[in-house]
């Protein structure tokens, strides 16, 4: 066995909702290796700017706005280990993650629902950040309120 639980072997869509959104600089992680794309939300989640990306914590009513990326099959593990590294994620160790990878049902734009991999942080580290109005970090980006950085995956690693 090699310590992967049964959760990882998922090959569930992924909710993006920051810097992995189409047009947003981490999107190459994943671009041009999907099948799908669907605007998406995720109810009981809040985003906070980080500093030039947000963190999605599980609280309240709010919502998220984001998208559902269904990646093709030949290179789905490939894409998740890249996110995962991206968010300093750790299947073998998630405790000790800033994110967690959690399976979470998200609402598509037509109503369905469908449950997705969700990168969710932990509520001690948006102590003190501004909460996104909306849960919509595109608009909030093009509103002017946030700076990406040119290297925004490496900075958003070295916070972790």
């Amino acid at each position: 066995m090699d310590g992967r639980s049964k959760q990882d072997e998922l090959r569930l869509p992924i909710f993006v909702y920051g810097t992995l959104l189409p047009g947003q600089p981490n999107a190459f992680l994943w671009q041009g290796l999907e099948t799908g794309v669907e605007n998406a939300q995720l109810r009981n989640g809040r985003l906070y700017n980080m500093g030039g990306y947000p963190m999605l914590v599980e609280t309240g009513v709010d919502s998220v706005q984001g998208q559902i990326i269904t990646i093709a099959v030949d290179f789905y593990e490939v894409v998740l280990a890249r996110m995962d590294f991206l968010e300093g994620y750790d299947p073998l160790r998630p405790e000790a993650a800033r994110y967690r990878r959690v399976v979470r049902e998200v609402t598509l734009a037509n109503g369905r629902s469908t449950t997705a991999w969700v990168y969710v942080g932990q509520m001690a580290f948006v102590n003190g950040r501004v909460p996104i109005p909306d849960g919509n970090w595109t608009a909030y980006f093009q509103q002017g309120h946030t700076t990406l950085l040119p290297s925004s995956h490496t900075r958003h690693q070295q916070e972790h």
